[in-house]
């Protein structure tokens, strides 16, 4: 009997010991910032700007529009652009809203060409298109503008009116079909009169609650008024109204642009919200949850790399353990150390980062892309021009499907996927001969095989994760 419980605490122990925390944030892999979770069905929708460049590139430039999709907010995709017929390198795509359903159409507020416009689609993942026209959209009809702004997002009561709130502050009603502001614009009274944006409406057991953001960059935080009146106030303000800000203990930096939402209309509440990820256009984007007070007040969040994981049982299996394969690359890119850049006015802010800068290295080595994690990619060398990543299983097995999460992959990929026994004779599994715009790429029947290498011929030369079935 001894013996027996020795054995039994020795397989614990190793259990334990082997079993390795899983970080769900971030919860996309991918460059994304200003989110917007909404749930149609059992399916959530994320919309949100795709970030493509670097720590230097400001909004000039920004990926094309798609829809993320998933069943349990861990496993993402999405295919193809979500509002076609633009070409997005010449207009600009930020800042979708919330999706209102109507009448079997699907309304999404964006921001394009620093206005704010109105689309609606059949599906929630579009294809969207101008909801007042014209057809050919080149993002500067300023006839189809809803406001002369941006960050529009819209809220509708339990009477069915709705409303519009965007940036600095204002907000107005909207007409029945969306498409105009109707009555007074008014500017939400707050605590903090600083720069703000990513402003939402949310209402729970009788109260209004206004979110907006504060200051920006590795400063970047979100507080909130709340009231039982209208939608458009008035407003009283909390005691502790900031509950979002940087955490340099979990090293999450700048939390902004977000959006609140509850599952299946119940009041398991959660936010979502862009990180300052490498800085510039290069965020990503977390979810923690949100929780309220017995009067009602919001409990400042408690944000961290561990995230909410899985919110619903699918039937999903699970990717091979590859934590003993070994990755290998043409090139990986140089290490970057980064330090988050200060909103310029403290005074305007509840939180400013120290006055010593804290930092964080951001690694892309071939390993980086077999680690389950959302926050580390393997990129290529800038002067690399074969632009290959390889696995090595040790020894041949049967493979039923492979996954490939790209980087930028709104901006597409062509590339080769080939298999090999020995390292030496290759097969192809799966070729893209021009730029297919999805994540992930996936390859089904793959069969025997030991070593499986990706040719990246076009497109970002980088790569989030592999997963294995």
């Amino acid at each position: 009997m001894q013996k027996t419980s020795l054995i039994i605490l020795l397989l614990l122990s190793c259990f334990i010991a082997s079993a390795q925390p899983v970080n769900y944030n971030p919860i996309v892999p991918d460059n994304l910032a200003d989110p917007t979770i909404v749930q149609f069905g059992d399916t959530f929708y994320l919309y949100a700007t795709s970030d493509v460049g670097d720590m230097k590139t400001d909004l000039s430039f920004s990926g094309n529009p798609v829809v993320w999709k998933s069943k349990d907010l861990v496993n993402w995709s999405f295919e193809g652009i979500s509002f076609p017929g633009v070409d997005w390198s010449k207009s600009r795509y930020w800042a979708p809203g919330r999706v209102l359903e109507k009448n079997g159409k699907y309304y999404l507020f964006i921001t394009a060409e620093r206005l704010t416009q109105l689309a609606v689609a059949d599906s929630p993942e579009g294809p969207f298109r101008l909801a007042n026209g014209p057809e050919n959209f080149t993002g500067k009809e300023r006839n189809s503008m809803i406001v002369d702004d941006i960050d529009g997002c819209p809220f509708v009561d339990d009477d069915g009116q709705a409303y519009l709130f965007w940036r600095r502050k204002k907000a107005s009603k909207l007409s029945a079909d969306f498409q105009k502001p109707e009555g007074e614009t008014i500017t939400i009274p707050t605590r903090w009169d600083g720069y703000s944006e990513g402003p939402q409406m949310i209402k729970r057991n009788g109260i209004y609650y206004y979110l907006y953001t504060m200051g920006g960059y590795g400063d970047y935080q979100y507080a909130y008024v709340m009231g039982k009146t209208s939608p458009l106030g008035p407003f009283e303000t909390p005691e502790k109204d900031v509950i979002l800000m940087t955490n340099l203990q979990e090293k999450i930096w700048g939390p902004g642009h977000g959006f609140a939402f509850n599952v299946n209309n119940t009041d398991d509440w959660y936010f979502v919200y862009l990180e300052y990820g490498i800085g510039g256009t290069s965020r990503q984007i977390y979810v923690n949850r949100m929780e309220f007070n017995a009067d009602g007040t919001i409990k400042p969040l408690k944000l961290d790399r561990k995230g909410v994981g899985s919110l619903a049982k699918i039937n999903q299996p699970k990717p091979m353990d590859l934590s003993k394969a070994k990755a290998t690359a043409s090139s990986s890119r140089e290490p970057l150390i980064v330090q988050p850049r200060r909103w310029g006015n403290a005074k305007e802010l509840c939180y400013h980062l120290p006055d010593t800068l804290p930092s964080r290295t951001h690694t892309f080595e071939s390993a980086n892309a077999l680690d389950r994690s959302n926050f580390t990619e393997w990129w290529a060398a800038p002067e690399d021009t074969l632009k290959w990543w390889q696995l090595d299983l040790g020894k041949a097995k049967k493979l039923d499907r492979c996954e490939i999460f790209f980087a930028h992959p709104t901006l597409g990929h062509a590339f080769v996927l080939e298999k090999s026994t020995d390292g030496k004779n290759w097969q192809t599994v799966l070729e893209e001969k021009t730029r297919a715009i999805r994540s992930p790429h996936i390859a089904n029947q793959i069969g025997k095989t030991r070593f499986l290498r990706i040719r990246i011929q076009e497109g970002t030369p980088a790569i989030w994760e592999v997963k294995i079935y």
